[in-house]
């Protein structure tokens, strides 16, 4: 009898110690956070990634009461304001916005002074950025079948068709030369330093086809100026639900898109990363946010902690394979 009522009073201490730690951890969520909110952007500003994170910002400025401020801190492929991050304390002050090069960077670079794995924690995935192959609409190619025939009969001539992208060993540098290698036919490389002085040239006539994004495409495509071939990425578009994914069109490799999403550094509370991802969330899937997302060519995920984990070892993998397979290196 005495050994009952001690094994019961050992666990109503247990029980005590829980109830206490779930409440102390409850009210940290409630009260976190009780001051600004950094979130670093490894790139420069008025691209998509930026205008996607300062969204966010904005939004949960509002939601939380605390100001949450977009810094940026550009250099280095992303290096740079990814390690800042990385050695910044694990208490949810200070975030990183990033996208695709998180996962590039590692493929790409001889070495990086940080880990995307062991050295952050993801919190929510913001959007799948797509990418079309775009020709003008006055050119002979409708379709991408005609642009791979094209590109076939214009290397026995010995003038082979070129394509444009934002810039050497860039993620539409990489899908170009995907291209080439998945269809058996050579393009030229005519690298830019970024999507709209591509996209410019594309309209003038000085390249021949150019990889851009739906929302820098989108409003060429609607004025009639330019004409999408295929989708980079697995599903189609819902924006342009027409246009089919290279994939279908029998060209193997192009099925890594692009995406953007916001880490912690490793060791924050989970009960921090589970409100921003939750948060952050919500914000992505009201219908106006959706609606603005979509009119850029980004479709909205919010992937939680861990699909966002799974999702990224899995890119790790893609890229690097894909890279190393390509022989792309950002030195080139």
């Amino acid at each position: 009898m005495n050994t009952l009522r001690k094994h019961f009073l050992r666990t109503l201490m247990m029980l005590a110690v829980i109830s206490v730690a779930s409440l102390a951890q409850a009210q940290s969520t409630a009260a976190w956070p009780t001051k600004p909110v950094k979130i670093i952007m490894p790139s420069l500003p008025a691209g998509s990634p930026d205008r996607v994170t300062r969204m966010v910002a904005e939004k949960l400025t509002v939601k939380w009461g605390q100001p949450v401020v977009v810094e940026y801190k550009p250099g280095a492929t992303t290096v740079i304001g990814t390690d800042l991050v990385a050695r910044s304390a694990a208490d949810g002050y200070t975030l990183l916005s990033t996208f695709t090069s998180l996962v590039q960077a590692p493929a790409l670079l001889p070495k990086v002074p940080w880990d995307a794995e062991r050295d952050f924690a993801p919190i929510v995935q913001f959007i799948r950025s797509e990418v079309v192959l775009l020709v003008r609409s006055d050119s002979p190619y409708k379709t991408i079948g005609e642009f791979i025939a094209g590109a076939k009969a214009a290397k026995a001539q010995g003038a082979p068709l070129n394509y444009a992208s934002f810039g050497n060993a860039s993620s539409f540098h990489i899908y170009g030369e995907a291209l080439k290698r998945g269809a058996g036919i050579d393009l030229t490389h005519i690298p830019y330093k970024g999507e709209a002085a591509s996209i410019i040239d594309l309209l003038g006539g000085q390249v021949v086809s150019s990889f851009n994004s739906i929302g820098t495409a989108m409003p060429h495509i609607k004025s009639g100026k330019v004409r999408a071939l295929a989708l980079v990425g697995t599903v189609r578009s819902k924006v342009l639900p027409e246009v089919p994914t290279f994939g279908e069109a029998g060209v193997p490799k192009l099925d890594t898109s692009g995406w953007f999403g916001m880490l912690a550094p490793v060791g924050t509370p989970r009960y921090i990363i589970d409100k921003i991802a939750t948060d952050t969330a919500q914000i992505l899937a009201l219908p106006e946010v959706i609606e603005t997302l979509r009119g850029q060519g980004l479709e909205p995920t919010g992937l939680g902690p861990d699909a966002f984990a799974r999702f990224l070892h899995d890119d790790l993998l893609r890229w690097k394979s894909l890279t190393t397979e390509l022989g792309i290196k950002a030195d080139n």
